[in-house]
């Protein structure tokens, strides 16, 4: 049985990084610029720490620890669990999304929210800073069963108030959760573990409850392959370019030859050199402490250096050991890279910071109907405003920015770019994007068409009998315009609308509801028009074909004016 792999994501500052902190007794978080984390980490908590952490509460819940470790991947936002990424799915086992019990659901959390759904991930979700609700007794090293009895009735309220708060936020978003020691069916509701790293309140609990997740629910067996999956590339003084990475399957050796994926696509290489993190400790620059080895076997943080050294960050890495496993991998890796820089591939253009960040607005993108086309590591350049321009005419970017040139090329050619540095905000915006272009494309068409139109002559409004007609009127459904002829509800004809005043203005249409002042020539008050009179806009077999193109576009009011006067009409 392997190590579990546990990704943290949640919003900026939620306390991500100060759960592994308590977890360590170590205090990355405040080596961190502002507090908050920059870059990628990886630690391994081996089983004599949490048994060390939880012998108490394992007795209590009568779990055994069978798992060898933990692997925990914390960074900024939700970049650890899109970089691990195996051939087009997520390497994490299971995720810990962290939540401020002040702060609820924000930007980030909706979004971490829909990456989990994308990748089908469980997780636990860490109701964070539980000290700062008011009423709290202080309290310290101690488990969230015994730190709940021992605080008042008015925190026992307060932090209810907050945990069924979130509970009902997450059900909006489909989510069935509930307080981790209230949980019924493991299967069907989501825990919520209350901690307080500063105080290391609840630590325990959130490490029993991801190993009782890991061991009952998910399968750590050995898997076929060699594979490992490269978190970040760095420069090391001495030492030259290496790649952070998880090995998440099999072994790899110094030696092996392997494929990965490349800014060229993916090519062969071989492994120089291969470090392990020492458990406890942490990966990322200046903090941990690596052992070098000549293998090392799944689930573990290492550090690798290779031959070619341009492998990219977010990619699989692969060892094989002959050209038929070779010609394999090589599918795999580029299948799963799929429309990287192809400006044949059909779909929008997406230019990103990572293989991984392409991956999760792929998965989300897929949850939403949406296409996927081109995509690239970098900002958008003009041969991409090209592509862009038969495939959608919008290029999504993420963390990444453009130049004013390209910018310049991109507004010459009609094709808008999206930026932003928030998934979640990033596909609002194309939502926004779509639903304006739709709008514009509609009003496009509908523009050389006489729309839907169904108006009653209000009584006491006869303003002028003739030469022409001006009369009030109520829009009963579509709308009218200057220039359309009107006709009665037995079909013959009454006359042109030449204007449509609202207090005296000039307007140019009228939609349902509205009441106006038209006039109207060939109209003659007591001869051919009466108060009360429904009239309709006269529209042509045309038109009415063209209709049928559009109905699911038009609003219902419109839809049901068109068929009464298909009706008059026996069209």
């Amino acid at each position: 049985m392997r190590s579990p792999i546990c990704a943290f994501l949640g919003h900026v500052d939620a306390g991500k990084t100060s759960i592994m902190d308590s977890i360590r007794d170590t205090f990355f978080a405040y080596k961190e610029s502002g507090g908050l984390t920059q870059n990628i980490g990886s630690t391994e908590v081996p089983t004599e720490r949490i048994n060390e952490l939880s012998a108490d509460l394992l007795k209590r819940f009568n779990i055994e620890v069978k798992v060898p470790s933990i692997i925990f991947i914390d960074s900024p936002g939700h970049e650890a669990f899109v970089t691990l990424r195996e051939r087009g799915a997520s390497v994490a086992d299971l995720a810990i999304l962290t939540i401020d019990v002040n702060a609820g659901i924000q930007q980030q959390t909706l979004e971490s929210i829909d990456i989990l759904k994308s990748y089908k991930t469980p997780f636990i979700i860490a109701l964070t800073k539980i000290d700062r609700i008011k009423g709290y007794i202080p309290q310290k090293d101690i488990s969230f069963l015994d730190f709940i009895k021992a605080q008042n009735n008015e925190y026992v309220e307060n932090l209810d108030k907050k945990v069924y708060d979130l509970i009902a936020d997450l059900s909006i978003n489909s989510l069935q959760a509930e307080r981790y020691d209230r949980v019924k069916d493991f299967t069907k509701e989501f825990m919520i573990v209350p901690v307080s790293a500063v105080n290391n309140i609840g630590m325990m609990d959130l490490l029993i409850m991801i190993i009782g997740l890991s061991q009952r629910y998910i399968s750590l067996e050995a898997e076929k392959g060699n594979y490992a999956s490269i978190l970040e590339e760095k420069s090391i003084k001495g030492v030259g370019k290496i790649y952070d990475a998880i090995i998440y399957s099999g072994t790899l050796k110094v030696g092996d030859s392997v494929i990965t994926l490349t800014p060229n696509g993916p090519e062969e290489d071989k492994i120089k050199g291969i470090t392990v993190l020492i458990p406890l400790e942490e990966s990322r620059e200046n903090f941990g402490k690596y052992e070098s080895v000549k293998e090392v076997s799944a689930a573990k943080p290492i550090r690798l250096m290779l031959q070619n050294s341009n492998a990219m960050a977010g990619a699989s890495l692969a060892s094989f050991s002959s050209e038929e496993e070779k010609k394999r991998i090589l599918e795999e890796i580029s299948e799963s890279s799929s429309g990287y820089n192809n400006a044949n591939a059909e779909g929008l253009v997406v230019c990103a910071d990572s293989i991984g960040s392409i991956e999760a607005i792929r998965k989300i993108a897929a949850s939403k109907g949406i296409k996927i086309g081109k995509t690239k590591i970098g900002g958008p350049s003009k041969d991409d405003v090209s592509t862009a321009k038969v495939n959608g005419s919008v290029i999504l970017c993420f963390n990444v920015a453009c130049d004013k040139k390209t910018e310049s090329i991109a507004t010459m050619n009609s094709v808008s770019i999206l930026i932003s540095k928030s998934i979640y905000e990033l596909f609002e915006k194309y939502s926004s994007f779509s639903a304006d272009k739709s709008r514009m494309e509609l009003e496009g068409k509908l523009k050389s068409l006489t729309l839907p139109g169904k108006i009653i002559s209000l009584k006491g409004n006869i303003f002028r009998r003739s030469n022409p007609c001006v009369f009030g009127v109520e829009v009963l459904g579509g709308e009218i315009r200057p220039g359309y002829v009107l006709i009665k509800s037995d079909g013959t004809k009454l006359g042109r609308i030449e204007n449509i005043q609202s207090d005296g203005i000039n307007v140019d249409h009228a939609t349902m509801g509205q009441k106006m002042a038209i006039s109207v020539d060939g109209a003659v008050y007591g001869r051919n028009l009466s108060e009360g009179d429904e009239l309709f806009n006269d529209i042509s077999i045309e038109d009415v074909i063209k209709f049928s193109e559009l109905a699911d576009k038009l609003p219902k009011d419109y839809l049901d004016t068109l068929a009464e006067t298909r009706k008059i009409k026996r069209l």
